[in-house]
């Protein structure tokens, strides 16, 4: 029953015993196996359905996904949040009520937790997304499916616009001047060439425009405008070249008209032609609703945004080539690429990240210049005070990417999110003057090739980033990986650095005149009351494996990977998380700078480390402690490796373990894996040469002695001369 109410508020033990009453309600046996359709194709559970209390109910994220919505679950006040295009459903555990947009909605089932799942009811769902759904109790069934499209008499008004001559046929069509405007629902073709004129659509009907090797230019706003339509359709006939223009300035007087292609509602461009625009004043396309683009060729070049859309841009098989000085594809809402090509260039001035500039700086200053640095390239306005970004593709509440060919080439992060970024397939090559992948929210990795070939930051995410599965490799000048935000290390220190961005051996301050004075020990390790340096600026390093985290693995900033095959390698941390970081699966060769006790490692955190399974190189300096199930060796090197050299650990049969060749110097290896086995005899060798040998006494084994840190640098500088 629909009902105008403001949302009710369950008090939390309210909510506990309606979970509870319908938890212990009447529940399906395992014999009686539900099955959920949807279009024709049954749904497949991860939790079976189940009936609880006279009502069918299912995994909720399986669910809104089957029905084409994104969902978002809020843990502390286990809130389901789900979008699908225009509609915004949100729910909550132990309530009744639902909202969908600004209206509430009361059922007689809640979403439950059982065994620790989110399971929400199948039927009310189905209502919130004016699906149709239908029980078959007999067949233990459940049939759902989307509401026929029983809209279709515009095809039958069909007509014509000549841009040669301004002439058109067909009902609802007319000319003034040199502005055609559609009035009524039909399918046009659009065929000539203008130099100066506007296709404007208005009317409550569904409208396609046929574009059939025609070419458009508006010198005074849009070349096409979709003022109002029910959708609005553009196919490009098979095989042609269609070209659109608009105006350097405005002077149409309509402040609706934003791109080259201005849409007011859902549009659809889709075809098997090629259509190139170009948007001279402000963005390629914008549309106020839903932009699909599901074949053909899209070339945009834009001044502002490529594509900017105020809901969800789906991409699922066209060829889409954007080259804007601002972001190239921009959503307020959603993104979701499930198919075909997506290659964005960027060419905004927006100013590159601190480390970019000057270096990788540690401690309290690090963070201050890094803080500075990314509030002026984040924050950047225009006269207007509107956000000046440069950003590949971006989105404010989602952005998911799970099939299809991505390439981004931008000065700004290459795919950005004020929320959640989801990656389940396709192929990413991603290059960036800022970070690779950035997301506000969490950032989740399920399958898909990854390339990161240039980034300040590979990957980061400010709250949880979980890898599951994917092939992932990562070039950064900074962190590979990187949970919380920032390059902060606590307890460590920092250096200055020189014109070429090694580090100042008596704590100069570099070409900037920036001194890192802060952080820094005495020459016995110990910091002097200011955390000032000794008076020859030497700040001695850390021992070996000393690590500065809490052990503790925390719930705002972790780092968690289960799976995939990872290569990093990053100028700062490989791995850094403010939280923690946990290893359960996978393969990960992690390459860190080799400067020890700066706290640029493989593997860096300020929580917990922990190994439990996985096959894990970390080469880099200092590394934080590990702990883990698996076991683990550390090894410090008496000298800094150079770039070029082959690792390898040999078993007491001499067969080789592990072995790879290392692109960047090292001081320092962590080895991970279930090959090493406890009381196992093992040999450490470079370049052919052994090094150490070792017995696995415990999950963690360090071999060597750390060496001080200007011994480390030293030997990382003078890899770097004779290199």
């Amino acid at each position: 029953m629909k009902m105008n109410l403001l949302k009710k508020t369950v008090s939390a033990f309210t909510a506990v015993l309606m979970t509870a009453a319908c938890c212990a309600g009447c529940a399906a046996s395992e014999t009686d196996e539900i099955k959920v359709f949807c279009d024709g194709e049954r749904m497949e559970f991860d939790v079976p359905a189940q009936i609880i209390n006279d009502r069918v109910m299912a995994p909720m994220r399986a669910v809104f996904e089957s029905f084409g919505a994104k969902v978002k679950w809020d843990e502390e006040t286990q809130t389901i949040t789900a979008k699908k295009k225009s509609k915004t459903i949100v729910m909550t555990v132990g309530s009744c009520d639902m909202t969908k947009n600004d209206e509430t909605y009361t059922f007689d089932a809640a979403p439950v937790i059982v065994d620790g799942r989110t399971l929400v009811p199948v039927r009310a769902i189905g209502d919130m997304l004016s699906l149709d759904t239908e029980w078959d109790e007999t067949k233990k069934t459940v049939t759902i499916s989307s509401p026929a499209d029983d809209d279709e008499s515009y095809k039958n008004n069909t007509g014509t616009i000549d841009l040669d001559d301004f002439s058109v046929t067909g009902n609802g069509v007319s000319v003034n001047g040199t502005v055609v405007t559609v009035t009524e629902g039909g399918d046009f073709e659009v065929v000539g060439t203008a130099e100066d004129g506007q296709i404007t659509v208005d009317t409550k009907d569904k409208v396609k425009l046929r574009l059939s090797g025609m070419s458009l230019t508006n010198k005074s706003g849009s070349a096409i405008y979709i003022k109002d339509a029910d959708k609005a359709y553009i196919t490009l006939t098979d095989g042609t070249e269609n070209y659109l223009s608009d105006a350097d300035e405005y002077t149409s007087g309509d402040s609706d008209e934003k791109a080259c292609i201005t849409s007011r509602d859902n549009l659809e461009i889709k075809g098997g032609g090629t259509l190139n625009v170009t948007g001279n004043y402000n963005n390629g396309i914008d549309s106020s609703d839903s932009l699909e683009m599901s074949n053909g060729t899209i070339n945009i070049t834009a001044k502002n945004d490529g594509i900017h859309v105020n809901d969800t841009f789906s991409a699922d098989g066209a060829q889409i080539n954007v080259t804007a000085e601002s972001d190239g594809i921009q959503s307020e809402e959603i993104v979701d690429i499930t198919g075909g090509s997506v290659n964005v260039t960027t060419t905004g001035d927006v100013k590159a990240p601190e480390s970019e500039q000057i270096g990788m700086f540690r401690g309290e200053e690090r963070q201050t210049r890094d803080m500075t640095a990314n509030d002026a390239a984040s924050q950047a306005e225009t006269e207007s005070g509107e956000e000046v970004t440069s950003k590949g593709i971006k989105a404010d509440w989602m952005l998911d990417i799970s099939g299809g060919s991505v390439t981004v080439n931008s000065t700004d992060h290459a795919v950005s999110c004020a929320s959640d970024v989801n990656i389940k397939g396709g192929s990413l090559n991603l290059s960036s003057l800022n970070k690779g992948i950035k997301s506000e929210g969490n950032l989740t990795v399920d399958d898909g090739n990854i390339v990161v070939t240039q980034a300040s930051e590979g990957m980061e995410s400010k709250n949880i980033m979980t890898i599951n599965g994917g092939d992932i490799e990562i070039h950064a000048n900074d962190d590979g990986l990187n949970a919380g935000g920032g390059s902060v290390m606590q307890g460590g220190f920092g250096f200055a650095r020189d014109m070429n961005g090694a580090p100042d051996v008596n704590g100069a301050p570099d070409m900037n005149g920036m001194p890192n004075m802060r952080g820094m020990r005495d020459m016995n390790g110990t910091p002097d009351m200011n955390g000032m340096p000794d008076m020859n600026g030497t700040p001695p390093m850390r021992d070996g494996f000393g690590g500065h985290g809490t052990g503790e693995i925390s719930t705002e900033h972790h780092i968690q990977i289960n799976g995939g095959v990872i290569y990093i390698d990053a100028k700062n941390d490989g791995i850094d998380s403010n939280g923690s970081i946990q290893i359960d699966g996978g393969s990960v060769i992690v390459e860190g700078s080799p400067t020890m006790g700066g706290g640029e490692s493989g593997l860096d955190s300020d929580g917990a480390t922990v190994i439990n399974g996985g096959e894990v190189l970390s080469a880099g300096g200092s590394m934080t402690t590990v702990t883990g199930e698996q076991n683990t060796v550390l090894i410090n090197f008496e000298e800094t490796m150079p770039a070029g050299t082959e690792f390898e650990i040999k078993n007491a049969d001499a067969s080789t373990v592990f072995k790879t060749t290392l692109s960047e110097q090292f001081a320092a290896m962590l080895y991970s894996s279930d090959k090493l086995e406890t009381g196992g005899e093992y040999k450490v060798y470079a370049d052919g040469e052994e090094k150490y040998s070792f017995t696995v006494s415990d999950t963690l084994t360090t071999v060597g002695t750390a060496r001080r840190g200007m011994d480390a640098m030293h030997g990382a500088r003078r890899n770097q001369n004779m290199n």
